[in-house]
């Protein structure tokens, strides 16, 4: 059976344990790399779920803190450089050549870690900033296995 990939993919990002973070579907580009053990996607938004989970969000005010929260309305997000680890299920199309048909197909890799750092580029001329994301793909078992591929029949 031989496939064109056709289609950007959409991530579904979870935390290490299992848990969802969110999904981004607002995917510009994106590749995945065995020899290089890297997932690289270039988004066309900024994703507020993964600011949250790959920074921190400031939840207890102090009576400072508290004299911002009369003035404006917003939330604290905190940047630093930590590496964040997660799980990652990205979701595409191939399409197959014997029938033209398209077939779901989903990358599964139960060990990453994000290793990217965002710049914020403000202008009011052109398109939207991109926001990229670089997960390192890990061996997920004694076999050095990185990741699975599931491909709809």
């Amino acid at each position: 059976m031989n496939y064109g990939i056709r289609d950007i993919i959409e991530l579904h990002v979870f935390d290490e344990t299992g848990k969802f973070v969110s999904t981004i579907s607002t995917l510009k580009k994106g590749s995945i790399s065995v020899a290089n053990r890297t997932i690289r996607v270039k988004d066309a938004l900024l994703n507020g779920d993964m600011l949250k989970f790959l920074n921190k969000s400031e939840n207890t005010l102090s009576d400072y803190d508290k004299f911002f929260s009369k003035t404006q309305n917003s939330e604290t997000i905190v940047f630093n450089r930590r590496v964040v680890n997660c799980k990652l299920i990205a979701e595409g199309f191939y399409r197959k050549q014997e029938n033209q048909k398209d077939v779901l197909v989903q990358y599964e890799m139960p060990k990453c870690s994000i290793v990217s750092a965002y710049n914020f580029n403000h202008s009011y001329m052109g398109d939207a900033d991109d926001f990229d994301y670089v997960f390192e793909i890990k061996e997920f078992n004694e076999e050095g296995d990185l990741f699975k591929l599931h491909i709809e029949k």
